[in-house]
This record gives C-alpha cells, sequence and structure tokens, in this order.
C-alpha cells in the first residue's frame, strides 16, 4: 500500500530546547519545527501577513512572533494572536518515535482563518462596524471569534472594502504591488461568515443614547452594539492657494493610485511635512522618478520620535536617492492659476511645483457623534476594554485608552487591528447575542471580557529600511544606543525618561525589539544601569 502522505525525521528529540525554531525540510516542504513546554510543533514557515520567515523571529513561551511586523501566533495552534496578520498558520503533525522527531505533512496551504462562529438567521441583534480600516476589519472578524452569530454591518466610505493601508505610502505607491494585494479579504470570505460590506456609506450621526445611525443617504440604522473605527481625516492647510487642484493628501487607495500616476510623469512634488507617511511618500514618488522637495518645521526630520541623532540618518539616506529638504520652514501660500504651481514658503524661498502632497498628520473624525464625549484632541475616551457607553466601543485612531502611563491615544495599524479585535470579541461576550452553552465558539461563551494592555509596536519604511519601535514615549531626557546610527549597518535606541525605559527603535535588531516588546509587556524591564552594563536581551527573555 502506498502512503498517500509525506511523513520524514527531521531532528533527535534532543536537537532542540524549549524556545527554539529552526527551518528544516520534508520532502520539498520547508516547515517551522518549533519546541515549547518540552513539545514539538510544526507549522507553516512564513508570517501569514507578508510571509517573513518565522525561523528568524522569537518563540517566547507558546507566543511565536514575527521578525518584521511583530504578528503573533499560538505554536500550539497555530491560531493568530495579534495584528497585522489576519489568519494563522497551517499545522503539520508531529510524531516521536525513538530518538527521533517525524514530521507529517497534512496541508499545503499558507494560511487558515482563526475559528469563526457561524451566522444564525434567527438571531436578529445587530452590531455595527462604523469604518472600513483596520480598526473595522478585525472588529467584525473579532464579533465572529468571540461567537456573535447575529447580523454583522461594517459600513465604509471607501469604494472598497478593507484593504492593506500601509501599502498605500510603500510598494502600492511604488508601483511593486498590483490591485489584488491590497484587499484584506475576498467577498467570498465575507460572505460566507456573514459580514456584510457596505461601500460608499458616510455615516451622518451616530446617537449613542438612542443606538441609532443615519446615513449621509437618508436612511436610519437601529443597533444593538457598534463599535466606532472611523479613523481620521487629513489635516488640511488654511493658507492661501489651499484649495487649488493639485494639492493632495495621502490616506486613501484611491489618493495613493492619483499619485502614482503623477509619480510615473515625472512631476515635481513639494511635500509639506517631514513625517513618517511624508518621507514614506517621498521615498515612494522619488523612485517614480519624479523630483521631490521636502518641507518640515523640524530642523531635524523624526526628532521628537527617534531623536536627532537617527533623524539625520534618515535624512541622509533620503538625500543621497536625491530628495531636498526645506527644514525650519513652512508654507506661507500656494500659487498657481488654474492649478499649483509654486510653493512660496516663509523664508521667501518659492519651490517650483506640478503637485502638492500635504503630509501633516491626521485628525480623529467624531463630529458625527452625538450623545459622547469628544476629548480637545477629537478623541473618544474608552475603559480598558475599549467601551464608550453600555453599548458602545471604539478603537483605533479616535480611541483614547488607559495605559500604564495615563490616557493614550496611538495612530498606528498594528494598534488599531489590535484594539479592533479586542473590541470586537469583548461586543461578542457581551448580553448581545451571547452564545448558549450548545453552541459552537471558538473563545468560550463563559471567558470575561478581555482588557487592552497591548504594548504598542509600529514600523516604518524609509528607502527600503526598516525600523521598528516598541513602547511610546511622548517625551524623553535621553536616549541610550547600542551600536552607532552614524556608522552600523544595525543599532538599537532606547528612550529613556524619568529613570525608565518608555520605548526602543532598531535598524536589523528586530530579535532585541521583540524581547524588549515582550518584556515591557510582562513588566519584567531590566534597569537602566543593567542595560548601561551591556546586555543580552534574548538571554533577558529567556530568564525572565
Amino acid at each position: 500500500m502506498i502512503a498517500d502522505y509525506s511523513e520524514a525525521p527531521v531532528c533527535h528529540v534532543d536537537d532542540l530546547i524549549d524556545g527554539q525554531l529552526k527551518e528544516v525540510r520534508v520532502n520539498d516542504t520547508d516547515v517551522l519545527l518549533a519546541r515549547a513546554d518540552g513539545q514539538y510543533y510544526a507549522l507553516y514557515p512564513k508570517c501569514a501577513h507578508y510571509q517573513a520567515p518565522l525561523a528568524k523571529g522569537v518563540l517566547n513561551g507558546n507566543r511565536l512572533i514575527c521578525p518584521w511586523h511583530n504578528a503573533c501566533f499560538d505554536v500550539r495552534t497555530g491560531h493568530r494572536l495579534e495584528a497585522p496578520a489576519l489568519n494563522g498558520l497551517p499545522m503539520h503533525e508531529v510524531r516521536i518515535e525513538g530518538d527521533q522527531v517525524y514530521v507529517r505533512l497534512t496541508t499545503d496551504k499558507e494560511s487558515r482563518e482563526n475559528p469563526m462562529a457561524t451566522p444564525d438567521e434567527a438571531n436578529t441583534e445587530t452590531c455595527v462596524v462604523v469604518g472600513g480600516g483596520g480598526a473595522g476589519a478585525f472588529a467584525a472578524e473579532g464579533l465572529r471569534e468571540g461567537g456573535f452569530t447575529g447580523r454583522v454591518i461594517l459600513l465604509t466610505e471607501s469604494e472598497e472594502g478593507p484593504y492593506d493601508r500601509p501599502n498605500c505610502s510603500k510598494n502600492y505607491l511604488q508601483g511593486e504591488a498590483p490591485d489584488e494585494w491590497m484587499p484584506l479579504r475576498t467577498e467570498d470570505f465575507y460572505t460566507n461568515y456573514g459580514i456584510a460590506i457596505r461601500t460608499h456609506q458616510r455615516v451622518a450621526s451616530l446617537d449613542a443614547a438612542a443606538k441609532e445611525i443615519v446615513l449621509a443617504s437618508g436612511e436610519v440604522l437601529p443597533y444593538d452594539q457598534a463599535v466606532i473605527c472611523s479613523g481620521g481625516t487629513p489635516t488640511r492647510l488654511t493658507i492661501p492657494g489651499a484649495d487649488l487642484p493639485g494639492v493632495y493628501t495621502l490616506r486613501t487607495l484611491q489618493d495613493s493610485r492619483h499619485l502614482r500616476e503623477l509619480g510615473q510623469q515625472g512631476k515635481r512634488i513639494v511635500i509639506i511635512g517631514s513625517s513618517f507617511i511624508g518621507l514614506e511618500g517621498a521615498m515612494s514618488l522619488r523612485k517614480l522618478g519624479s523630483e521631490i522637495d521636502m518641507v518640515g518645521t523640524e530642523t531635524v526630520p523624526f526628532a521628537k520620535v527617534l531623536g536627532e541623532r537617527i533623524g539625520r540618518v534618515i535624512q541622509g539616506w533620503h538625500e543621497q536617492q536625491g530628495i531636498r529638504f526645506h527644514l525650519g520652514c513652512k508654507p506661507q501660500q500656494f500659487d498657481g492659476d488654474s492649478t499649483v504651481e509654486s510653493v512660496v514658503l516663509d523664508t521667501g524661498e518659492r519651490l517650483a511645483a506640478d503637485a502638492v502632497l500635504i503630509g501633516l498628520g491626521v485628525k480623529p473624525q467624531t463630529g458625527f457623534l452625538t450623545g459622547v464625549t469628544i476629548e480637545k484632541d477629537g478623541s473618544v475616551k474608552t475603559d480598558e476594554y475599549l467601551q464608550v457607553t453600555d453599548s458602545l466601543y471604539a478603537a483605533g485612531d479616535i480611541a483614547q485608552y488607559p495605559a500604564n502611563d495615563g490616557l493614550q491615544r496611538i495612530e498606528h495599524w498594528k494598534i488599531a487591528g489590535q484594539q479592533g479585535h479586542t473590541a470586537g470579541v469583548n461586543m461578542a461576550r457581551s448580553h448581545v447575542g451571547a452564545p448558549t452553552q450548545a453552541q459552537s465558539n471558538p473563545i468560550g461563551p463563559d471567558e470575561q471580557a478581555q482588557p487592552y494592555r497591548s504594548v504598542p509596536f509600529f514600523w516604518t519604511n524609509q528607502q527600503g529600511k526598516r525600523i521598528n519601535y516598541v513602547g511610546h514615549a511622548s517625551t524623553f531626557d535621553d536616549i541610550f544606543y547600542a551600536g552607532s546610527p552614524e556608522e552600523d549597518d544595525s543599532f538599537l535606541a532606547l528612550y529613556l525618561q524619568d529613570g525608565q525605559v518608555k520605548a526602543a527603535a532598531g535598524l536589523k535588531r528586530d530579535t532585541d525589539i521583540i524581547a524588549i516588546r515582550e518584556l515591557m509587556q510582562a513588566g519584567k524591564m531590566p534597569s537602566i544601569a543593567q542595560i548601561r552594563q551591556g546586555i543580552d536581551w534574548m538571554d533577558v527573555l529567556k530568564k525572565s
């Protein structure tokens, strides 16, 4: 009898210790072998997000963490634990025979969905997700993962369903990512799990007291529970000429598509704002052949976030590619007749421009809310469960949530996804549509709401160099460097405030960044004195 499966010995039982990862091969298939708590596990070897090699990541207990963007998986089940990955990892069978570890291939799929509840037509309770960004996409799936079987409706102003927004300033803008890469899910996925994606839907108002949404079309949509994931609107200038044709922002897929067309024509583009999006946009448009002038009020890009040393290094990377910087100044007016033709700076300098890109960040999009207190910065305050009122939650760019150092509001993709998922699961675990013991619930009907306590993480791509950042430092009084940003190909920077490490940034220090985030999450960061003496971050994590 010929076996209809592939199996092979991959190592000796003592070859790996707990916490160790190794990529092995079973016939012609690559497999990730992992050992945790004395058990061997075999998984698909690449991250479900951007296919990063997981063998270069970190296994902390049962948490398998991607080296690139810190997506996280449960090594025992393959389930996705943290954004930005949406899917989990396929598992292969493992058996021990004698002193050999054998792996039997059981699937060739690259990823798989976490277990989700099946919609029940008899359940008429309705949960509405306002916003189709990362927070909204994860919130809708979080509802199903939490066991909710009623109606799930996602409202978005976009022409498309949820898509990979970070790519809009990177590969997609550069013309290196095709349109079919951008959707987060297929239409069939949303249909199968009963998630109604309603595009071209602008919410005119949401009355938290009446539990009622009014759309711009006049349609009234009542809800039992809702989660606000409306994100932000780009900050615009009010200077003369700001309303001229040819002045753009970069927020949506349509924005990116139009700017890509301009870039491919070799236009002269002035970018206002030396932010992460502004400089990623500059990088991408320059690669398309455009002439780029960058205008920023800071004398050094990213000085407030990454410090002046790293900021100057990043500026140098861009200048080597021909991007011109005009720093410590701001635009005074835009000139032109039928379209923008030049930018006049407050220094008196005039920059020729066929187009202008405004990259000054976003403001929370919450003007449509009634019955909810709006904070001074436009955000909405939540509790630790991301709940605003009894039947209303918030996630993503608009959410001001409690953290160790007080209230925080952070505008990053991974955070939006994690908050959306947490809010969705918590909604499912509340009284609305709560499954009975007899119903199939992947998470468990008796589990309590989960607080959102995730340590922030974000990444940026600057001229092909990925910088990862963990923690949150609104201000810092010192920076400790391991490696030289000016001289080394890799470095680590720790941002200190009042004698504590608040955040860290690293170039080609992926495992160190993961270890620091895991230690922050567990409240086991070493002291500054220990850090200054020199430490092995992975060794500290293993001993924690």
